[in-house]
Protein backbone atom coordinates (compact mmCIF):
# COMPACT_ATOMS: atom_id res chain seq x y z
CA UNK A 1 0.00 0.00 0.00
CA UNK A 2 1.28 3.73 -1.04
CA UNK A 3 2.03 6.06 1.55
CA UNK A 4 -0.38 8.06 0.32
CA UNK A 5 -3.05 5.95 0.13
CA UNK A 6 -1.97 5.27 4.02
CA UNK A 7 -2.25 8.68 4.68
CA UNK A 8 -5.69 8.97 2.95
CA UNK A 9 -7.29 6.41 5.47
CA UNK A 10 -5.30 8.01 8.45
CA UNK A 11 -7.09 10.73 7.83
CA UNK A 12 -10.85 9.54 6.76
CA UNK A 13 -11.12 6.78 9.73
CA UNK A 14 -12.82 8.31 12.34
CA UNK A 15 -14.42 11.60 11.44
CA UNK A 16 -16.68 11.27 8.98
CA UNK A 17 -19.62 10.17 11.33
CA UNK A 18 -19.42 13.89 12.93
CA UNK A 19 -19.81 15.66 9.78
CA UNK A 20 -22.47 13.55 8.48
CA UNK A 21 -24.42 14.87 12.11
CA UNK A 22 -23.37 17.85 11.59
CA UNK A 23 -25.16 18.02 8.13
CA UNK A 24 -27.92 16.00 9.79
CA UNK A 25 -28.70 18.51 12.00
CA UNK A 26 -28.18 21.89 9.90
CA UNK A 27 -31.01 19.98 7.52
CA UNK A 28 -33.09 19.12 10.39
CA UNK A 29 -33.05 22.55 11.66
CA UNK A 30 -34.28 24.03 8.81
CA UNK A 31 -36.44 21.73 8.01
CA UNK A 32 -38.40 21.99 11.27
CA UNK A 33 -37.99 25.81 10.71
CA UNK A 34 -39.79 25.58 7.42
CA UNK A 35 -41.91 23.15 7.29
CA UNK A 36 -44.39 24.07 10.26
CA UNK A 37 -44.34 27.62 9.45
CA UNK A 38 -45.19 27.18 5.63
CA UNK A 39 -48.13 25.18 7.20
CA UNK A 40 -49.29 27.87 9.67
CA UNK A 41 -48.82 30.61 6.41
CA UNK A 42 -50.88 28.25 4.35
CA UNK A 43 -53.92 28.13 6.88
CA UNK A 44 -53.92 24.91 7.61
CA UNK A 45 -55.51 25.51 11.13
CA UNK A 46 -58.30 28.14 10.95
CA UNK A 47 -58.49 28.55 14.91
CA UNK A 48 -57.88 31.68 16.90
CA UNK A 49 -54.61 30.32 17.82
CA UNK A 50 -53.44 30.12 13.88
CA UNK A 51 -54.73 34.01 13.47
CA UNK A 52 -52.36 34.91 16.71
CA UNK A 53 -49.72 32.87 15.23
CA UNK A 54 -49.76 34.50 12.35
CA UNK A 55 -49.98 37.95 13.40
CA UNK A 56 -46.74 37.37 15.29
CA UNK A 57 -44.74 35.60 12.20
CA UNK A 58 -46.01 38.88 10.25
CA UNK A 59 -44.40 41.33 13.01
CA UNK A 60 -41.31 39.14 12.94
CA UNK A 61 -41.40 38.98 9.63
CA UNK A 62 -41.89 43.06 8.80
CA UNK A 63 -39.30 43.53 11.83
CA UNK A 64 -36.72 41.23 9.99
CA UNK A 65 -37.05 43.11 6.35
CA UNK A 66 -36.93 46.55 8.01
CA UNK A 67 -33.81 45.37 10.20
CA UNK A 68 -32.22 43.78 7.20
CA UNK A 69 -33.36 46.93 4.78
CA UNK A 70 -31.14 49.46 6.95
CA UNK A 71 -28.63 47.34 8.03
CA UNK A 72 -24.79 48.41 7.41
CA UNK A 73 -24.35 45.26 5.46
CA UNK A 74 -23.10 45.15 1.85
CA UNK A 75 -26.58 45.62 -1.35
CA UNK A 76 -25.69 42.44 -2.88
CA UNK A 77 -26.37 40.98 1.09
CA UNK A 78 -29.56 42.16 1.90
CA UNK A 79 -30.99 42.17 -1.43
CA UNK A 80 -30.40 38.01 -1.01
CA UNK A 81 -31.62 37.97 2.58
CA UNK A 82 -34.96 39.78 1.42
CA UNK A 83 -35.14 37.35 -1.70
CA UNK A 84 -35.37 34.27 0.92
CA UNK A 85 -38.10 36.75 3.24
CA UNK A 86 -40.30 37.12 0.08
CA UNK A 87 -39.66 33.69 -0.75
CA UNK A 88 -40.23 31.85 2.20
CA UNK A 89 -42.58 34.27 4.13
CA UNK A 90 -42.36 33.52 8.03
CA UNK A 91 -40.07 31.06 7.64
CA UNK A 92 -37.23 33.26 6.35
CA UNK A 93 -36.76 35.52 9.27
CA UNK A 94 -36.07 32.57 11.41
CA UNK A 95 -33.64 31.25 9.06
CA UNK A 96 -32.42 34.92 8.66
CA UNK A 97 -31.99 35.07 12.93
CA UNK A 98 -30.00 31.02 12.53
CA UNK A 99 -27.81 31.45 9.44
CA UNK A 100 -26.98 34.81 8.34
CA UNK A 101 -26.48 37.21 12.02
CA UNK A 102 -23.17 36.80 12.68
CA UNK A 103 -23.18 37.53 16.55
CA UNK A 104 -27.14 37.34 17.43
CA UNK A 105 -27.47 40.03 20.29
CA UNK A 106 -25.92 43.76 20.49
CA UNK A 107 -24.75 43.02 24.11
CA UNK A 108 -23.03 40.11 22.67
CA UNK A 109 -21.51 42.32 20.16
CA UNK A 110 -20.61 44.57 22.02
CA UNK A 111 -19.28 41.30 24.62
CA UNK A 112 -17.03 39.98 22.06
CA UNK A 113 -15.99 43.11 20.17
CA UNK A 114 -14.89 44.65 23.27
CA UNK A 115 -12.46 41.93 24.12
CA UNK A 116 -11.11 42.01 20.65
CA UNK A 117 -10.45 45.69 20.42
CA UNK A 118 -9.22 45.97 24.17
CA UNK A 119 -6.30 43.75 23.11
CA UNK A 120 -5.76 45.02 20.04
CA UNK A 121 -5.42 48.63 21.56
CA UNK A 122 -2.89 47.46 24.32
CA UNK A 123 -0.72 45.49 21.42
CA UNK A 124 -1.03 47.67 18.17
CA UNK A 125 1.90 49.58 17.74
CA UNK A 126 2.57 53.47 17.14
CA UNK A 127 3.30 53.11 13.44
CA UNK A 128 2.36 56.82 12.20
CA UNK A 129 6.21 57.49 11.74
CA UNK A 130 6.68 54.51 9.35
CA UNK A 131 2.72 56.13 7.38
CA UNK A 132 4.57 59.19 7.08
CA UNK A 133 7.22 57.80 5.19
CA UNK A 134 5.63 55.77 2.92
CA UNK A 135 3.53 58.21 2.22
CA UNK A 136 6.36 60.18 1.09
CA UNK A 137 7.08 57.49 -1.37
CA UNK A 138 3.81 55.96 -2.35
CA UNK A 139 0.43 58.14 -1.73
CA UNK A 140 -1.74 55.65 -3.45
CA UNK A 141 -0.59 53.01 -0.68
CA UNK A 142 -0.14 55.41 1.94
CA UNK A 143 -3.83 55.63 1.78
CA UNK A 144 -4.55 51.83 2.11
CA UNK A 145 -2.26 51.68 4.82
CA UNK A 146 -3.41 54.36 6.99
CA UNK A 147 -7.43 52.92 6.15
CA UNK A 148 -6.00 49.45 7.91
CA UNK A 149 -4.44 51.06 10.19
CA UNK A 150 -7.37 52.73 11.56
CA UNK A 151 -10.21 50.11 10.73
CA UNK A 152 -7.81 46.91 11.94
CA UNK A 153 -6.04 48.57 14.22
CA UNK A 154 -3.04 47.38 12.79
CA UNK A 155 0.13 48.91 12.16
CA UNK A 156 2.90 49.02 8.79
CA UNK A 157 5.96 48.05 9.50
CA UNK A 158 9.86 48.58 7.77
CA UNK A 159 12.87 46.61 9.62
CA UNK A 160 11.65 42.80 8.15
CA UNK A 161 12.71 40.50 5.86
CA UNK A 162 9.95 38.49 3.91
CA UNK A 163 10.21 35.35 1.72
CA UNK A 164 7.65 34.71 -0.47
CA UNK A 165 6.87 31.01 -1.37
CA UNK A 166 4.78 29.62 -4.27
CA UNK A 167 3.69 26.77 -3.73
CA UNK A 168 2.86 25.14 0.15
CA UNK A 169 6.08 22.43 -0.29
CA UNK A 170 8.10 24.91 -0.82
CA UNK A 171 7.15 26.73 2.98
CA UNK A 172 7.10 23.71 4.66
CA UNK A 173 10.32 23.35 4.95
CA UNK A 174 11.66 26.66 5.75
CA UNK A 175 8.28 26.22 8.57
CA UNK A 176 9.93 22.97 9.71
CA UNK A 177 13.25 24.75 9.98
CA UNK A 178 12.46 28.36 11.95
CA UNK A 179 10.53 26.05 14.23
CA UNK A 180 13.10 23.68 15.60
CA UNK A 181 14.84 26.97 16.82
CA UNK A 182 12.34 28.07 18.84
CA UNK A 183 13.29 29.10 22.21
CA UNK A 184 10.47 30.81 24.37
CA UNK A 185 7.13 30.35 22.50
CA UNK A 186 4.74 29.42 19.16
CA UNK A 187 1.52 30.82 18.69
CA UNK A 188 -0.15 28.46 16.04
CA UNK A 189 -3.58 29.45 14.59
CA UNK A 190 -5.03 27.55 11.50
CA UNK A 191 -9.22 26.64 9.68
CA UNK A 192 -7.87 23.10 8.86
CA UNK A 193 -5.81 20.38 10.99
CA UNK A 194 -5.31 17.01 9.33
CA UNK A 195 -2.90 14.22 10.14
CA UNK A 196 -0.66 13.32 7.38
CA UNK A 197 3.36 14.68 6.63
CA UNK A 198 2.49 18.02 6.73
CA UNK A 199 0.54 18.24 10.34
CA UNK A 200 1.98 15.38 12.21
CA UNK A 201 5.68 16.84 11.72
CA UNK A 202 4.95 19.95 12.78
CA UNK A 203 2.88 18.45 15.91
CA UNK A 204 5.66 16.16 16.28
CA UNK A 205 8.08 19.67 17.06
CA UNK A 206 5.39 21.15 19.27
CA UNK A 207 5.67 18.18 21.57
CA UNK A 208 9.11 18.36 21.79
CA UNK A 209 9.51 21.93 22.32
CA UNK A 210 6.84 21.66 25.40
CA UNK A 211 9.58 19.16 26.50
CA UNK A 212 11.96 21.95 26.10
CA UNK A 213 10.09 24.48 28.48
CA UNK A 214 8.28 26.54 25.08
CA UNK A 215 5.17 27.68 25.68
CA UNK A 216 2.79 26.37 22.59
CA UNK A 217 -0.37 27.85 22.05
CA UNK A 218 -2.59 26.58 19.60
CA UNK A 219 -6.00 27.12 17.90
CA UNK A 220 -8.00 25.75 15.23
CA UNK A 221 -11.61 25.70 14.09
CA UNK A 222 -13.84 22.63 14.59
CA UNK A 223 -16.34 23.16 11.57
CA UNK A 224 -12.95 23.58 9.52
CA UNK A 225 -11.50 20.07 10.95
CA UNK A 226 -14.10 18.69 11.76
CA UNK A 227 -14.22 15.25 9.06
CA UNK A 228 -9.96 15.62 9.37
CA UNK A 229 -9.87 14.94 13.30
CA UNK A 230 -12.03 13.35 16.01
CA UNK A 231 -13.79 15.54 18.23
CA UNK A 232 -11.78 14.85 21.51
CA UNK A 233 -8.39 15.47 19.46
CA UNK A 234 -8.07 18.86 21.55
CA UNK A 235 -7.84 16.53 25.08
CA UNK A 236 -5.28 14.94 23.69
CA UNK A 237 -3.17 18.14 22.39
CA UNK A 238 -3.76 19.68 25.86
CA UNK A 239 -2.53 16.44 27.61
CA UNK A 240 0.74 17.07 25.30
CA UNK A 241 0.98 20.45 27.84
CA UNK A 242 -0.11 22.10 24.32
CA UNK A 243 -2.52 24.73 25.39
CA UNK A 244 -5.00 24.60 22.73
CA UNK A 245 -8.34 26.47 21.96
CA UNK A 246 -10.93 24.61 19.50
CA UNK A 247 -12.39 27.67 17.57
CA UNK A 248 -16.12 27.62 17.73
CA UNK A 249 -17.19 24.06 18.44
CA UNK A 250 -19.71 22.25 16.05
CA UNK A 251 -22.78 21.91 17.89
CA UNK A 252 -25.35 19.36 16.00
CA UNK A 253 -29.14 19.80 17.10
CA UNK A 254 -27.72 22.84 19.68
CA UNK A 255 -26.38 25.20 17.42
CA UNK A 256 -26.41 25.19 13.26
CA UNK A 257 -25.06 28.05 12.85
CA UNK A 258 -22.06 27.74 10.93
CA UNK A 259 -20.76 31.33 10.43
CA UNK A 260 -18.01 33.10 12.05
CA UNK A 261 -15.46 30.92 11.46
CA UNK A 262 -11.99 31.12 11.92
CA UNK A 263 -10.34 31.19 8.36
CA UNK A 264 -7.19 32.15 9.55
CA UNK A 265 -3.52 30.64 9.12
CA UNK A 266 -0.72 31.93 11.61
CA UNK A 267 2.19 30.58 12.35
CA UNK A 268 4.62 32.97 14.86
CA UNK A 269 7.70 31.70 16.45
CA UNK A 270 9.20 33.93 19.33
CA UNK A 271 7.43 36.48 18.41
CA UNK A 272 10.40 37.02 15.54
CA UNK A 273 9.53 34.89 12.60
CA UNK A 274 5.79 34.33 11.69
CA UNK A 275 4.53 32.50 8.79
CA UNK A 276 0.98 33.00 6.72
CA UNK A 277 -0.64 32.49 3.57
CA UNK A 278 -3.36 30.21 1.98
CA UNK A 279 -1.58 27.05 3.28
CA UNK A 280 -3.82 24.84 5.91
CA UNK A 281 -1.67 22.39 7.59
CA UNK A 282 -3.09 19.18 5.14
CA UNK A 283 -1.39 16.91 2.94
CA UNK A 284 -3.45 18.49 -0.47
CA UNK A 285 -1.52 21.77 0.78
CA UNK A 286 1.80 20.62 0.05
CA UNK A 287 0.54 18.20 -2.72
CA UNK A 288 1.58 14.95 -1.11
CA UNK A 289 -2.07 13.79 -1.29
CA UNK A 290 -3.72 14.81 -4.43
CA UNK A 291 -7.47 15.67 -4.60
CA UNK A 292 -7.97 18.26 -7.35
CA UNK A 293 -4.43 17.92 -9.45
CA UNK A 294 -1.95 20.54 -8.49
CA UNK A 295 -2.95 21.90 -5.41
CA UNK A 296 -1.90 25.91 -6.16
CA UNK A 297 -1.17 27.75 -2.64
CA UNK A 298 1.01 30.17 -1.43
CA UNK A 299 3.29 30.93 2.02
CA UNK A 300 4.60 33.59 3.20
CA UNK A 301 7.00 34.14 5.88
CA UNK A 302 8.55 37.28 7.93
CA UNK A 303 11.44 37.90 10.31
CA UNK A 304 11.53 41.30 12.00
CA UNK A 305 8.82 44.01 13.36
CA UNK A 306 5.87 42.51 10.83
CA UNK A 307 5.81 40.11 13.25
CA UNK A 308 3.82 41.87 15.55
CA UNK A 309 0.92 41.90 13.10
CA UNK A 310 0.81 38.11 12.64
CA UNK A 311 1.62 38.13 17.44
CA UNK A 312 -1.55 40.38 17.67
CA UNK A 313 -4.04 38.68 15.46
CA UNK A 314 -3.43 35.92 17.11
CA UNK A 315 -4.08 37.24 20.39
CA UNK A 316 -7.33 38.73 19.56
CA UNK A 317 -8.49 35.81 18.22
CA UNK A 318 -7.41 33.92 21.66
CA UNK A 319 -8.81 36.33 23.89
CA UNK A 320 -12.36 35.87 22.66
CA UNK A 321 -12.35 32.57 24.57
CA UNK A 322 -13.08 33.21 28.08
CA UNK A 323 -10.75 30.32 28.95
CA UNK A 324 -7.45 31.78 27.71
CA UNK A 325 -8.02 35.11 29.17
CA UNK A 326 -5.56 37.82 29.42
CA UNK A 327 -4.59 37.42 33.19
CA UNK A 328 -2.57 40.50 33.18
CA UNK A 329 0.12 39.54 30.57
CA UNK A 330 2.08 42.56 28.58
CA UNK A 331 1.22 41.74 24.96
CA UNK A 332 3.95 43.65 23.67
CA UNK A 333 6.18 41.24 25.97
CA UNK A 334 5.54 38.78 22.63
CA UNK A 335 6.78 41.42 20.40
CA UNK A 336 9.50 41.26 18.03
CA UNK A 337 11.09 44.27 20.10
CA UNK A 338 11.18 42.25 23.64
CA UNK A 339 12.77 38.91 22.01
CA UNK A 340 14.94 39.82 18.97
CA UNK A 341 17.98 37.97 21.17
CA UNK A 342 16.11 35.30 20.71
CA UNK A 343 17.44 34.84 16.86
CA UNK A 344 20.09 35.83 14.83
CA UNK A 345 20.08 38.52 12.86
CA UNK A 346 18.38 38.58 9.47
CA UNK A 347 19.25 41.11 6.50
CA UNK A 348 16.38 43.62 5.92
CA UNK A 349 14.30 44.06 2.82
CA UNK A 350 12.97 47.41 1.68
CA UNK A 351 9.36 47.93 1.74
CA UNK A 352 6.55 48.34 4.06
CA UNK A 353 4.47 45.12 5.20
CA UNK A 354 1.23 45.08 7.38
CA UNK A 355 -0.28 42.53 8.50
CA UNK A 356 -3.60 42.81 9.88
CA UNK A 357 -7.03 40.78 10.72
CA UNK A 358 -10.53 40.61 10.05
CA UNK A 359 -13.58 40.57 12.39
CA UNK A 360 -16.97 39.36 10.43
CA UNK A 361 -19.23 41.91 13.36
CA UNK A 362 -17.04 44.78 13.97
CA UNK A 363 -18.64 46.90 11.31
CA UNK A 364 -15.91 47.04 9.01
CA UNK A 365 -14.71 44.94 5.86
CA UNK A 366 -11.40 45.60 5.70
CA UNK A 367 -10.17 42.80 3.53
CA UNK A 368 -12.63 43.55 1.02
CA UNK A 369 -12.39 46.94 0.97
CA UNK A 370 -8.26 46.75 0.23
CA UNK A 371 -9.20 44.82 -2.50
CA UNK A 372 -11.21 47.26 -3.80
CA UNK A 373 -9.19 50.42 -3.58
CA UNK A 374 -6.10 48.72 -5.30
CA UNK A 375 -8.57 47.98 -8.14
CA UNK A 376 -9.44 51.14 -7.80
CA UNK A 377 -5.78 52.82 -7.60
CA UNK A 378 -4.51 50.54 -10.57
CA UNK A 379 -2.90 52.15 -13.05
CA UNK A 380 -1.18 49.91 -15.21
CA UNK A 381 -2.13 45.84 -14.23
CA UNK A 382 -4.41 44.61 -11.44
CA UNK A 383 -3.61 40.46 -10.98
CA UNK A 384 -6.02 38.42 -8.89
CA UNK A 385 -5.94 35.50 -8.32
CA UNK A 386 -8.78 33.09 -5.92
CA UNK A 387 -10.10 30.14 -5.48
CA UNK A 388 -13.56 31.52 -5.51
CA UNK A 389 -14.91 34.12 -7.65
CA UNK A 390 -18.15 35.81 -6.01
CA UNK A 391 -17.52 39.35 -5.92
CA UNK A 392 -20.43 42.38 -4.68
CA UNK A 393 -21.53 44.64 -7.63
CA UNK A 394 -19.18 47.00 -6.49
CA UNK A 395 -16.26 45.08 -7.14
CA UNK A 396 -17.61 43.88 -10.19
CA UNK A 397 -17.90 47.44 -11.13
CA UNK A 398 -14.50 48.26 -10.12
CA UNK A 399 -13.24 45.60 -12.02
CA UNK A 400 -15.06 46.66 -15.26
CA UNK A 401 -14.08 50.41 -14.82
CA UNK A 402 -10.46 49.73 -13.92
CA UNK A 403 -10.62 47.09 -17.62
CA UNK A 404 -11.98 49.94 -19.21
CA UNK A 405 -9.54 52.72 -18.01
CA UNK A 406 -7.27 50.59 -19.77
CA UNK A 407 -5.46 48.54 -16.57
CA UNK A 408 -4.61 45.00 -17.77
CA UNK A 409 -6.78 42.77 -15.43
CA UNK A 410 -6.59 39.33 -15.12
CA UNK A 411 -7.91 37.04 -12.64
CA UNK A 412 -6.58 33.45 -12.26
CA UNK A 413 -9.19 30.95 -11.05
CA UNK A 414 -8.77 26.91 -10.50
CA UNK A 415 -9.41 24.68 -13.85
CA UNK A 416 -10.56 21.88 -11.46
CA UNK A 417 -13.09 22.72 -8.69
CA UNK A 418 -13.27 21.72 -4.88
CA UNK A 419 -16.86 22.84 -4.48
CA UNK A 420 -18.98 22.43 -8.33
CA UNK A 421 -21.83 24.76 -6.99
CA UNK A 422 -19.35 27.94 -6.08
CA UNK A 423 -17.68 26.82 -9.28
CA UNK A 424 -20.68 27.30 -11.27
CA UNK A 425 -21.61 30.33 -9.00
CA UNK A 426 -18.20 31.78 -10.03
CA UNK A 427 -18.26 31.06 -13.90
CA UNK A 428 -21.43 32.89 -13.74
CA UNK A 429 -19.47 36.16 -13.76
CA UNK A 430 -17.64 35.22 -16.51
CA UNK A 431 -19.49 36.71 -19.17
CA UNK A 432 -20.11 40.29 -17.55
CA UNK A 433 -16.47 40.57 -16.98
CA UNK A 434 -14.68 39.29 -19.66
CA UNK A 435 -17.44 41.51 -21.74
CA UNK A 436 -16.27 44.52 -20.28
CA UNK A 437 -12.26 43.93 -20.64
CA UNK A 438 -11.27 41.69 -17.58
CA UNK A 439 -9.39 38.54 -19.00
CA UNK A 440 -10.02 35.59 -17.19
CA UNK A 441 -8.25 31.89 -16.42
CA UNK A 442 -8.21 28.69 -15.18
CA UNK A 443 -5.87 26.84 -13.90
CA UNK A 444 -5.61 23.94 -15.89
CA UNK A 445 -3.18 21.98 -13.68
CA UNK A 446 -5.58 21.72 -10.58
CA UNK A 447 -7.09 23.56 -8.31
CA UNK A 448 -5.44 27.48 -7.71
CA UNK A 449 -6.04 28.21 -3.47
CA UNK A 450 -4.01 31.49 -3.61
CA UNK A 451 -5.22 34.14 -2.56
CA UNK A 452 -3.41 37.30 -4.20
CA UNK A 453 -3.48 40.65 -6.25
CA UNK A 454 -0.95 42.50 -7.19
CA UNK A 455 -1.44 46.23 -8.88
CA UNK A 456 1.62 47.96 -10.69
CA UNK A 457 4.69 46.07 -9.07
CA UNK A 458 3.86 48.84 -6.11
CA UNK A 459 1.21 46.49 -4.26
CA UNK A 460 0.38 43.41 -3.13
CA UNK A 461 -2.44 41.95 -0.67
CA UNK A 462 -2.51 37.98 -0.20
CA UNK A 463 -3.27 35.87 3.15
CA UNK A 464 -6.47 33.92 3.68
CA UNK A 465 -8.98 35.84 2.50
CA UNK A 466 -11.22 34.81 -0.76
CA UNK A 467 -12.83 37.01 -3.49
CA UNK A 468 -16.32 35.70 -1.82
CA UNK A 469 -19.13 36.75 0.59
CA UNK A 470 -18.30 34.22 3.05
CA UNK A 471 -14.35 36.18 3.07
CA UNK A 472 -15.63 39.25 3.25
CA UNK A 473 -18.18 39.19 5.51
CA UNK A 474 -18.68 36.42 7.69
CA UNK A 475 -15.29 34.68 9.22
CA UNK A 476 -12.18 35.81 11.01
CA UNK A 477 -9.67 36.17 8.34
CA UNK A 478 -6.36 37.58 7.96
CA UNK A 479 -4.11 39.44 5.05
CA UNK A 480 -1.33 40.81 4.77
CA UNK A 481 -0.68 44.32 2.65
CA UNK A 482 2.85 45.24 1.37
CA UNK A 483 3.91 48.04 -0.85
CA UNK A 484 7.28 49.41 -2.72
CA UNK A 485 9.11 45.79 -1.60
CA UNK A 486 11.37 43.33 -4.06
CA UNK A 487 9.12 40.52 -2.96
CA UNK A 488 6.40 41.97 -5.04
CA UNK A 489 8.15 40.77 -8.13
CA UNK A 490 8.34 37.31 -6.66
CA UNK A 491 4.21 37.26 -6.53
CA UNK A 492 3.70 39.18 -9.85
CA UNK A 493 6.26 36.39 -11.29
CA UNK A 494 4.05 33.74 -9.92
CA UNK A 495 0.90 34.86 -11.00
CA UNK A 496 2.46 35.13 -14.88
CA UNK A 497 3.65 31.53 -14.10
CA UNK A 498 -0.12 30.92 -13.02
CA UNK A 499 -1.54 32.33 -15.99
CA UNK A 500 0.72 31.17 -18.65
CA UNK A 501 -0.43 27.59 -17.45
CA UNK A 502 -4.34 28.80 -17.30
CA UNK A 503 -6.08 28.39 -20.01
CA UNK A 504 -8.18 31.70 -20.84
CA UNK A 505 -11.66 32.22 -20.83
CA UNK A 506 -14.04 33.58 -23.90
CA UNK A 507 -16.82 35.48 -23.45
CA UNK A 508 -18.90 34.49 -26.12
CA UNK A 509 -18.89 30.87 -24.41
CA UNK A 510 -20.75 32.35 -21.40
CA UNK A 511 -22.76 34.76 -22.90
CA UNK A 512 -24.33 32.57 -25.09
CA UNK A 513 -25.06 29.48 -22.70
CA UNK A 514 -28.19 27.90 -22.82
CA UNK A 515 -31.06 29.47 -21.15
CA UNK A 516 -31.89 27.15 -18.20
CA UNK A 517 -28.10 27.70 -17.55
CA UNK A 518 -28.61 31.25 -17.36
CA UNK A 519 -31.90 30.15 -14.82
CA UNK A 520 -29.66 28.07 -12.55
CA UNK A 521 -26.96 31.30 -12.85
CA UNK A 522 -29.64 33.84 -11.58
CA UNK A 523 -30.83 31.46 -9.00
CA UNK A 524 -27.61 30.76 -7.67
CA UNK A 525 -26.44 34.31 -7.77
CA UNK A 526 -29.42 35.41 -5.58
CA UNK A 527 -28.76 32.75 -2.44
CA UNK A 528 -25.12 32.81 -2.90
CA UNK A 529 -24.59 34.68 0.36
CA UNK A 530 -26.13 32.08 1.97
CA UNK A 531 -24.30 29.44 1.41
Amino acid sequence: MSKKSKVIRKVKKHSPIRLMISALAFLIGTILIVVPLTMIAAGTLYTVSFYISLGILVALDLCCGIFIANSDVQVDFKVSWLTVLLCLPYAGAFLYLLYAQKVTTRRLKRKKLSKINIQLRQSVDDTTQVLSLLKEENKDAYSISRYIYKSALSGVYQDTFCEYFKFGELGFPKMVEELKKAKKFIFIEYFIIESGEFFDTIYGILKEKVKEGVEVRFIYDDFGSVAKIDKNFYKQVRADGIKCLVFNRVRPFVDIRQNMRDHRKILVIDGCVGFTGGCNLADEYINKVERFGVWKDNIIMFKGEAVNGLTNTFLSSRALNNKFENNGEDPKSFHYEKNRHLHENYPVLRGFYQPFGEVPFDGENTSRDVYLAMINRSKKYCYLSTPYLIPDSELVTALLNAAKSGVDVRIVTPGIPDKKMVYCVSRSYYGKLLAGGVKIYEYTPGFNHTKMMVCDDEMALTGTCNFDFRSFYLHFENCVFIADSPVIFNMRQDMEEMIKKGKRQEATVYLNKPFRTKVLWAFLRIIVPLL
